[in-house]
């Protein structure tokens, strides 16, 4: 996988790429959901693989190293304790980023010993642990709204050797209670930058988010603001300039 993220330029020479080359996902994500109906097929068919089973576990390789998005949840369950096997309906509702995006986002946050992180929708943990690794899980807190995707994180990190603080709770808010942070990463798109992650950064810190609008005349934009362009606009940040996406 690793290989892979190099040649297509996701990722580069550093502590993510050394992260990531002993990163064992499998830990962090012992089971995968892999959709086994057909595209329009209602209601959807599910096979919930597990690494501890023999029989799946080339299958779920190719899911956890391939690079694609792992799905992580359904229907809002517990992750912890749950049976393998097949199920029928619902819809998945987490799922680990793909892995270039989340390579090359944080090789832009540019994590260093020592600094204090908080990951904000830290999901399976991928980015958590990679903080953990590179930074120390002394400083790292993972923040997610779910709290079954919390618990599970708490647990798997654990077995990778990592206790960041986990906690539960609106990723807007931020974690004051051990603010300030040298670098905030928020994994999911948002309409503005919450004010309360922009006053928990710590002098000269790092917030990378996906900021979202639509309007009539730009359509569906999504900008990438650049570690550090805070309070300039993405439009007049150099790094930023020419990186925004548009669709109808």
């Amino acid at each position: 996988m690793v290989a892979r993220l190099e040649a297509s330029g996701d990722l580069r020479p550093g502590p993510v790429r050394e992260t990531l080359l002993v990163l064992r996902r499998e830990v962090l994500m012992p089971q995968s959901y892999v959709r086994r109906s057909a595209d329009g097929e209602k209601p959807r068919r599910w096979d919930l693989l597990d690494w501890a089973v023999p029989q799946d576990r080339e299958e779920l390789q190719k899911v956890l190293y391939g690079g694609a998005s792992v799905l992580v949840q359904r229907d809002g369950e517990p992750l912890l304790g749950r049976a393998r096997g097949s199920r029928s309906g619902a819809s998945i509702t987490s799922m680990s980023t793909v892995m270039g995006v989340t390579a090359s986002l944080l090789d832009e946050l540019d994590l260093r010993p020592r600094q204090r992180v908080l990951d904000v929708g830290t999901g399976a943990g991928v980015t958590a642990a990679v903080a953990c690794q590179v930074c120390g899980d002394q400083g790292v807190v993972a923040l997610d709204r779910d709290r079954h995707l919390t618990q599970a994180a708490a647990a798997r990190l654990a077995d990778l050797g990592f206790r960041p603080e986990a906690v539960c709770g609106a990723g807007d808010e931020g974690c004051p209670a051990r603010a300030p942070f040298d670098r905030i990463f928020v994994s999911y798109v948002v309409a503005s930058v919450p004010p309360a992650l922009v006053e928990q950064l710590a002098p000269g810190g790092r917030l990378l988010v996906h900021v979202t609008s639509v309007s009539p005349s730009t359509g569906h934009r999504t900008h990438t603001w650049c570690p550090g362009c805070w309070p300039a606009s993405a439009a007049d940040c150099s790094c930023c300039r020419g990186r925004a996406s548009a669709s109808a």
